[in-house]
């Protein structure tokens, strides 16, 4: 075996079954160990190193999840390897977070936050056995002549909530961006665009909310593929045609050239947003209140929001998600078959954020006639004697609300409060 050995791990983020996304296996290294390890010398020294983190007492902490590209050989990544592990801790943030911010928001609940990007803090070290030499890196700069046993790693405080649990299907979407068949264009500005959704997540004090809007606004302009020129125009025509539709409530928003445009509240928002990103970006004077979207939700609240569903839109259009509304659609009989609309009103549905829409006011509390449509179609579709084996329906019957297993239910990170019953919290989830 070469003396020189790596492993790359997340000290603080408890994964205790094991994640697979694209090459990268996440496994909690002191419940998988003992089988994944088969040099016992290699694993004598990992325990001696691991024990240097600790938690807020000072005791070692427990949540090391160790990162493996492939087999578990501890060799040294290669730059391209190191780019896949990269990406695939990239993911596993937005997984964590994003959809406990719509948990939150649909239910109303400024206690139930998300963790935050430091939770999954990816540490890369290199080591020789029988030396217990160990060298440091934070950021660029690089400290070395340390021996295991003399310093200690302590948690970081800003963690966030500790509520969340990644979404199956999203999971599994974003695992098959890692695809040789995936599109290399789209895989890339999706990855991208994850690192800058990681960096606006970071709590520890070095970024300010300022610049964490700038971020997710360049998170969207990678994702969008902004034009150089008419980006606010680019943003809201996209809300415009995609996210909203005739049920959306409606506003106006004036350009400084004293022209009235019409919008849904969704086009309304990416304006604010992106004005909000323009100011900022330009130097002038910002107030706190002018990052309250409303009530204790902040812009950066509904940018993640936002954000989660175009990244299952673009999942979507590249067929890793929403196979069940495609086979849905070719079993309806020759004649029958549902127009690009009805398509579209499935796709809706399939992606499950008409509970998001309403807990930010975009669409009304009741049930829209565009839902209508939707269960008309689906209903049809009952009748067919090939629906009651389709994977959309249990039991026979039709899940109507929510359709699919992926949706959740409609029960500073970003402007969320973590003074809470944590034991009462989990179980009312």
């Amino acid at each position: 075996m070469n003396d020189n050995l790596q492993i790359s791990f997340l000290p603080w983020a408890e994964i205790k079954k094991n994640i697979k996304l694209g090459p990268i296996t996440f496994w909690s290294y002191y419940i998988e160990a003992s089988q994944r390890v088969g040099n016992s010398e290699i694993k004598t020294h990992l325990d001696k190193y691991f024990r240097s983190y600790v938690d807020y007492r000072g005791k070692p902490a427990d949540t090391i999840t160790v990162c493996s590209h492939g087999n578990v050989d501890f060799r040294n990544l290669s730059d391209s390897e190191y780019r896949d592990l990269r990406n695939a801790v990239d993911i596993l943030i937005f997984v964590a977070i994003a959809p406990q911010v719509k948990n939150a928001v649909c239910a109303n609940n400024r206690s139930w936050g998300p963790p935050s990007g430091d939770v999954f803090e990816l540490v890369t070290q290199n080591f020789n056995l029988g030396d217990d030499y160990i060298a440091v890196k934070a950021g660029n700069l690089l400290s070395g002549g340390w021996r295991i046993g003399e310093i200690t790693f302590p948690k970081p405080w800003a963690i966030g909530g500790g509520l969340w649990r990644h979404e199956e299907d999203l999971m599994q979407g974003l695992d098959r961006c890692f695809s040789a068949g995936f599109s290399a264009d789209v895989r890339e500005r999706l990855f991208r665009s994850l690192e800058w959704f990681r960096m606006a997540h970071i709590e520890s004090g070095q970024v300010s909310e300022l610049s964490k809007v700038v971020m997710m606004a360049t998170g969207f302009e990678i994702l969008l593929q902004f034009p150089r020129e008419g980006k606010r125009k680019h943003f809201v025509d996209y809300m415009e045609k995609h996210i909203a539709s005739n049920e959306f409530h409606k506003d106006k928003r004036t350009t400084g050239k004293g022209k009235t445009s019409p919008l849904s509240l969704a086009g309304c928002w990416a304006w604010d947003f992106y004005e909000l990103r323009n100011h900022i970006v330009h130097g002038d004077s910002i107030l706190f209140t002018d990052l309250i979207y409303r009530d204790w939700i902040t812009h950066l609240i509904v940018a993640d929001l936002v954000f989660l569903e175009l990244v299952k839109r673009v999942l979507f259009d590249q067929k890793c998600l929403g196979n069940n509304v495609r086979s849905c659609a070719q079993e309806f009989p020759k004649g029958k078959e549902p127009n690009n609309e009805s398509i579209e009103l499935l796709a809706r549905w399939f992606l499950g954020f008409n509970d998001v829409h309403r807990a930010l006011g975009w669409i009304p509390k009741g049930k829209m006639r565009d839902e209508g449509k939707t269960r008309d179609i689906l209903y049809s579709f009952c009748q067919e004697k090939k629906a009651r084996n389709n994977k959309i329906f249990k039991n026979n019957e039709l899940k109507i609300d929510p359709l699919f297993g992926n949706t959740s239910p409609p029960d500073s990170v970003h402007g969320f409060f973590f003074d809470f019953d944590e034991f009462l919290a989990n179980n009312e989830l």
